[in-house]
């Protein structure tokens, strides 16, 4: 079977550029996905060393802002001070024209989520940098769907990619004349309402993935503490098994 993972968080995992040497080798492709500045530069990093030994064939990147920052980055905090992360981000993704933007979004649990808040000011960037540079847009959303829709609408039309998707019927019905694609996560096939609507989506329009990040060992009853390790070989195989489980799904 054929893996492509369209959202992984790779430089998030244990060993970050063994377990891409491991993927490559089992014949797993991803979207590897960077949406804070350290992990930016993390990113970066571990793209230029794999690269080089050939290990991202077939991959691809994607730079943005994520919900559960936007607040920070607005006021300057902490790590956010020190730079100019609009500028940063605008560069990389010229450094790398076939990234995609984000993950980006709005997401309830977080600070600034309310209408006209940092989350959907950043957000507003991310849409209007994705549609200038004609890149695909990963979007977060754990709350309103349908203010992303309509934003999308208003300031612009990237392609979207709805990441882990958990929205409904109504949501699938509006995203399909942007032309977006519905990336699907196992939680996505925990909701009834989500679980309905995948029926309406077209299977072109269709991505699956894994949205591993640190939390992924542990998920999968994997023990970080050393002995026993979690291995690049363990995070590998896992997340064939995660990938192809959801796939088997449909």
């Amino acid at each position: 079977m054929a893996f492509f993972d369209s959202h992984l968080h790779i430089v998030r995992l244990p060993e970050p550029l063994e377990v891409a040497r491991e993927l490559h080798e089992r014949g797993y492709r991803y979207r590897a996905v960077a949406c804070e500045p350290w992990e930016w530069n993390a990113l970066q990093e571990l793209w230029e060393k794999a690269s080089a030994e050939g290990w991202q064939e077939g991959c691809g990147l994607a730079f943005g802002i994520h919900p559960m920052i936007a607040t920070d980055i607005a006021n300057k905090h902490q790590d956010y001070s020190s730079e100019d992360c609009w500028s940063e981000l605008r560069r990389l993704l010229e450094k790398f024209p076939e990234a995609q933007v984000g993950e980006a979004g709005l997401d309830k649990r977080y600070a600034g989520y309310e209408p006209g808040g940092a989350q959907e000011a950043a957000f507003r960037k991310q849409v209007k940098l994705a549609f200038e540079l004609g890149r695909d847009l990963q979007i977060h959303c754990v709350g309103d769907y349908g203010r992303i829709v309509n934003i999308l609408k208003e300031v612009g039309l990237p392609r979207p990619i709805f990441h882990r998707f958990g929205g409904d019927a109504g949501i699938v019905k509006a995203g399909k004349p942007l032309g977006a694609l519905f990336s699907i996560h196992a939680d996505s096939l925990r909701k009834k309402a989500t679980r309905e609507a995948l029926g309406l989506i077209p299977q072109a329009n269709l991505l699956f993935e894994t949205d591993a990040d640190e939390t992924f060992c542990e998920s999968c009853g994997l023990s970080t503490a050393t002995p026993p390790a979690c291995t690049p070989q363990q995070i590998a195989d896992a997340l064939v098994d995660r990938l192809n489980q959801v796939q088997n799904s449909f």
